[in-house]
């Protein structure tokens, strides 16, 4: 499992330090810092991830024209399309009218659903639109972890634990070590859940407990990047 760290603008440098990264359109769009970080990434060739999302826990699309603005900055290695939280059929909706209006080289689907059946048929359902890369979302961990046949597979973030992805293949990209690093939690310490990141946190009090989460975490899944 490759690894890639999602961490407030402040922190960037200091911790999405793997060959994976992940970014919003809206903040590549908003802030110079943010946006600059994931350019230098492009130029050295890491895997640039940008998600279709709107930042915060509940996973609905970015407006269209952010996500327009923000491709006019970055040229990402993969672009996820959007989706609604637990809705297969606005989030094939959404996708199918996202790729009548976005071409990029490798896209990735975002499956949905309320339960496996479901979100293995909106797998099918992608496929057919020509998507052959897909992301599983934390949210759907409990319902479906893997996709039969796919080549490879994104998840993205996770929030119950560190090891909830064990002997899976694939991308992970995930904001636990750091939320958790935070607050002075070790991957050890996970109940109860900790917040959400606004990806704006300033406080940064226990960086040591941080890296020291997300080297426990590449090691785990013998990322190495």
């Amino acid at each position: 499992m490759r690894v890639g760290i999602i961490a407030p603008i402040r922190s960037l440098k200091e911790y999405c330090t793997t060959g994976v990264q992940y970014c919003y359109p809206s903040l590549i769009v908003e802030s110079k810092k943010y946006r600059d970080f994931y350019l230098e990434k492009v130029k050295e060739k890491n895997l640039v991830i940008l998600d279709s999302v709107k930042v915060g826990w509940k996973r609905e699309p970015e407006t269209p024209s952010i996500v327009r603005d923000a491709l006019a900055y970055v040229s990402p290695s993969l672009l996820i399309t959007p989706s609604y939280m637990y809705d297969l059929k606005r989030t094939l909706r959404a996708a199918e009218e996202f790729l009548t209006m976005f071409k990029p080289k490798l896209v990735v689907g975002c499956v949905e659903g309320t339960t496996s059946e479901e979100v293995l048929a909106c797998a099918d359902s992608l496929r057919e639109l020509k998507v052959k890369t897909l992301a599983i979302p934390a949210h759907i961990y409990r319902i479906q972890k893997s996709i039969p046949n796919s080549k490879l597979t994104l998840y993205l973030d996770n929030h119950l634990n560190a090891e909830e992805l064990d002997s899976l293949n694939g991308i992970l990209v995930t904001s636990l070590p750091v939320k958790l690093g935070l607050q002075g939690r070790l991957l050890s310490d996970y109940l109860p859940s900790p917040p959400s990141l606004t990806l704006y946190e300033e406080e940064d009090n226990f960086p040591k407990v941080v890296e020291r989460n997300i080297e426990e975490l590449k090691k785990f899944y013998k990322d190495e990047l």
